[in-house]
């Protein structure tokens, strides 16, 4: 879900009503609690996960990536065997939020790295979401248009 949209209230809505959701959400948004938020300027450990559930339903957690990642859902936990091994490539030198992660690459092109269920399965499904905004010259309009 995109973050504009996402805030604790709907997520405990789409609860209520036995609906899986997950998405990224800005600590700006309504409700989302002061203990799991993150600032950008201090450093963290690259891949470090925290996380409170609010409310007895919905889980906000923070991931420590080249940035903070910020997560709301209704059906993850972060205990116990949540992460899954995937392979991803590191960052160039001019990337400016790259540097917690390009020391665990040092000199290799790219690494097994271990990331959280979480975020693996977030980045796998989330190009489902939106697709007119990916491609909008294939998206169907009522509007007429006009070369």
């Amino acid at each position: 879900m995109d973050n504009y949209f996402s805030n604790v209230d709907l997520f405990k809505y789409l609860r209520s009503l036995q609906i899986c959701a997950c998405g990224t959400a800005r600590v700006s948004s309504k409700n989302f609690p002061k203990a799991p938020k993150v600032d950008k300027t201090d450093d963290h450990e690259w891949n470090t996960l925290s996380g409170v559930i609010v409310d007895n339903a919905v889980l906000a957690a923070v991931w420590i990536d080249n940035a903070p990642v910020n997560l709301l859902t209704t059906f993850y936990t972060i205990t116990g065997d949540c992460r899954v091994p995937r392979t991803r490539w590191r960052p160039r030198i001019t990337s400016s939020n790259g540097k917690a992660i390009r020391e665990y690459f040092q000199d290799a092109p790219s690494a097994a790295v271990v990331i959280p269920k979480i975020i693996d399965d977030y980045n796998n499904h989330m190009n489902g979401v939106d697709i007119s905004d990916h491609c909008p010259h294939a998206a169907f309009s009522q509007v007429p248009t006009f070369p």
